[in-house]
């Protein structure tokens, strides 16, 4: 039997003069097996062979039954070449084993393959210790010349060496010399008439070999990817009202040399279409009013093959949010070949209103299905939404101790309207203990204790106790958080904190302050986006001045306040949130206002409001713009005295608010020392232009980005000056860091910085805490 050959010649004794190995006058003749030996074997034992021969000692052998064994023998995959002869009324066979495989190697393949490659053949029993099966061999060899080809190498050079060892055993060896990728020499289109030539590869992904550009990567010939730009081509006319445009043939050319390929793609445009009116047929479900809401495609425009799609897409999401599940919208054109227009016919087959049976949940280890199920927004045994469905999985990714979220539709089977909907999560470490040391503009160096866990027995609950230290301040928290304190999913914050520092930034104004308190709050939804806070607080105060060194500002409040205080806080405020993620977020925005006010009967009374707000604004290639914007003002509601204590006051500077300038530097500053000392308005806004690296294509926990940022702080709302606006712009890296936490570098060149400004204009955060 030839080595190359995938056919298996069965030799039968059957009497047949042309078969050497018998006497010429012997005639095939059925009998009774007494007996069975075997011929031939090496590691095996005639036990494995009786195992696989459906005949057995009693049975007769006849012309079947000859087959059927040697197709038994085969079939196990143990022996190259087997035989079955009689001597007297004893059935021998004999057989050829297979070698074993002792060694299997493949070199030089740096383009294909690699570990999955080696898996992949693993799987198949090109590996050691299996047996040898040449056709598999010579199966790997074709598929790997295959998608050579298919990625542009055509001199690829694949030789396959099978070396034969003592005890039946061989050597397997793939040497591969791939050669130099085949490159496009030139793209030649033909039968275009409406559009150039320049105008139908910005279509194309292939160009042709441009020696002005040596890392040039375009010009790599592949099969998928001409077959992708094609497409492309097709949807470039199509999209622009040439409905009937095809591409009649495409050739493609290999030079002698192999190493450039000519590509010519005959195009036939045919008339270009006009939509005359929408309508729809079928069971539409819905009115066809609504429907309309839908679509992109209007009548007087060119009919687009895009926007044909989407809109049935949109319409398909539309009856699934009303239950039907598998609705169907196919958009078919009724063209007017008279006066070149379409009318667009969207076709409805909504299928049966489906229903939700069960909501599967897998991957969450020790968190309760309880604590997911609540997130659901999407019901059991309620009509199928596609939309709660969707909500409900970006709920479970925005839970912190998950890092992610997927989900699936399956159909019940046996019944055409019911559906089970299965949620598969991946948890990351809900709890951490840590101790680390970190750095900021603003505080110096910072030595920080931190034990938190945002799944607390399964609960979902949020437990944090946490440290710090740092040059001019020392603090302490405790906090507890319960998600879901009711089943409406109003949610409980309990905190305790202490805080003594020795100023409200590093330059210091001359006094202490000692803090210890404690708040309550509640977040109480209002809708699926939309949340208002409501709480209260109480904290008391101790400053501590100094001769000689205390400012005039806190001098003053002193003599007007005390140096003790005992406030009551209201806490309210309302947000609204769609980003995608809590942290590092892509898309979507964040809007919150909130109002704290020390109520009467505190020693101080004054009110605090904030407006922040966070917008992503996605933009192509996957860039997006970050815009920032916060403002904060406080204000005094008491008697004629200021009652709004120094270290309450706004700064700005830095890398939280304008980058450039030094750390809480910017707007008033107190006497004599000419300290920053803050005021009673900020306004800041950060924009940012995001690029997409090449190390992490979903931006999790690496951006990179070109900044402009503004703002300024005042002594008072009513003494806001748009012309004292600070600005600059630069380049910044942020890094969620293993080990250090948030790593932030930026720099920043001030574009408006005048000589009293401190500017520092490559500056560095990085730890937790701050």
């Amino acid at each position: 039997m030839g080595q190359h050959n995938k056919r298996f010649r069965l030799k039968l004794i059957a009497g047949a003069a042309a078969m050497m190995w018998l006497p010429a006058a012997s005639a095939f003749e059925p009998f009774t097996i007494r007996e069975i030996r075997a011929e031939g074997l090496e590691r095996l034992d005639v036990g494995t062979v009786l195992t696989y021969l459906p005949l057995s000692v009693g049975d007769q052998l006849t012309s079947q039954t000859s087959r059927q064994a040697m197709r038994g023998l085969y079939s196990s995959g143990l022996f190259e070449d087997v035989r079955l002869e009689s001597d007297g009324d004893t059935l021998v066979i004999f057989v050829k084993e297979r070698p074993a495989i002792s060694k299997f190697e493949i070199e030089g393949n740096k383009k294909i393959g690699g570990d999955e490659l080696m898996d992949s053949l693993k799987n198949l029993g090109l590996t050691e210790g299996e047996l040898f099966k040449r056709e598999l061999l010579d199966g790997v060899e074709q598929e790997l010349q295959r998608q050579y080809y298919a990625n542009g190498y055509y001199d690829v050079q694949i030789k396959t060496t099978v070396e034969p060892l003592p005890n039946n055993r061989v050597d397997l060896k793939i040497d591969v010399t791939e050669g130099k990728v085949t490159t496009i020499r030139d793209i030649n289109i033909l039968g275009n008439n409406v559009y150039s030539r320049e105008e139908l590869f910005e279509a194309f992904k292939l160009d042709k070999t441009n020696r002005w550009e040596p890392l040039q990567k375009s010009d790599k010939y592949s099969k998928q990817q001409l077959g992708g730009d094609l497409e492309s081509l097709s949807s470039y006319y199509q999209d622009r009202g040439y409905l009937k445009f095809e591409v009649a043939s495409v050739q493609v050319q290999l030079s002698p040399t192999k190493e450039d390929i000519y590509i010519t793609i005959n195009v036939e445009e045919g008339d270009r279409y006009k939509i005359k009116d929408t309508k729809f047929s079928g069971d539409t479900i819905l009115q066809s009013d609504f429907l309309k809401l839908f679509l992109s495609t209007k009548p007087t425009q060119w009919f687009s093959r895009k926007e044909a799609t989407e809109s049935a897409n949109r319409i398909e999401a539309a009856l699934s949010d009303v239950g039907y599940a598998f609705a169907k919208v196919t958009p078919l054109p009724e063209i007017d070949e008279n006066t070149k227009e379409i009318t667009l016919n969207y076709y409805v087959e909504p299928g049966k209103r489906a229903y939700v049976r069960r909501i599967n949940f897998s991957g969450h280890g020790r968190t309760h299905d309880e604590t997911l199920r609540r997130e659901m927004r999407q019901l059991e045994a309620a009509p199928f939404s596609k939309s709660s469905v969707e909500r409900s999985r970006v709920r479970l990714a925005r839970l912190p101790f998950v890092e992610e979220a997927e989900v699936e539709t399956q159909p019940v089977p046996g019944s055409d309207d019911l559906v089970d909907i299965n949620f598969k999560v991946k948890e990351r470490p809900p709890g951490s203990i840590q101790f680390g040391v970190g750095f900021s503009g603003s505080q110096g160096f910072l030595i920080t204790g931190s034990v938190t866990h945002t799944n607390f027995l399964g609960t979902g609950n949020r437990v944090s106790l946490e440290v710090s230290n740092n040059s001019v301040s020392k603090a302490a928290s405790a906090s507890w958080t319960d998600p879901y304190f009711t089943n409406d999913g109003v949610s409980q914050t309990v905190s305790v904190f202490y805080r003594k520092a020795d100023s409200v930034i590093r330059q210091s104004s001359g006094f202490n302050y000692n803090t210890i308190g404690t708040t309550l709050t509640y977040g109480i939804p209002l809708s699926e986006y939309s949340a208002l806070r409501a709480g209260f607080g109480i904290e008391t105060t101790a400053i501590d001045t100094f001769a000689n060194s205390t400012s005039d500002q806190v001098l003053e409040f002193v003599i007007d306040n005390g140096t003790r205080y005992t406030d009551f806080e209201f806490r309210t405020g309302i947000s609204r949130d769609t980003r995608n993620r809590t942290f590092f977020a892509s898309r979507g925005s964040l809007q919150s206002l909130t109002l704290d006010a020390r109520i009467p009967g505190s020693d101080l009374e004054f009110a605090t409001a904030t407006y922040r707000m966070q917008q992503y604004i996605p933009l192509p290639f996957k860039f997006f713009v970050e815009f920032n914007a916060n403002v904060a003002a406080s204000e005094d509601y008491g008697s004629g005295k200021s009652q709004v204590p120094p270290y309450e006051n706004f700064f700005a500077g830095g890398s939280r608010t304008v980058r450039g300038f030094d750390d809480g530097s910017l707007g008033p500053r107190d006497t004599p020392f000419d300290n920053p000392f803050g005021g009673r308005l900020r306004t800041t806004s950060q924009t940012e232009i995001v690029i997409p690296t090449p190390f992490e294509s979903d931006q999790k926990s690496t951006r990179v980005s070109f900044f402009y940022d503004i703002g300024q702080v005042y002594k008072s709302p009513k003494d806001f000056d748009a012309d004292k606006l600070k600005n600059s712009a630069g380049i910044a890296f942020q890094w969620f860091t293993p080990f250090l936490g948030l790593l932030d570098l930026s720099y920043a060149y001030p574009l408006n910085d005048e000589s009293s400004d401190d500017t520092e204009r490559f500056q560095i955060n990085f730890g937790t805490g701050f």
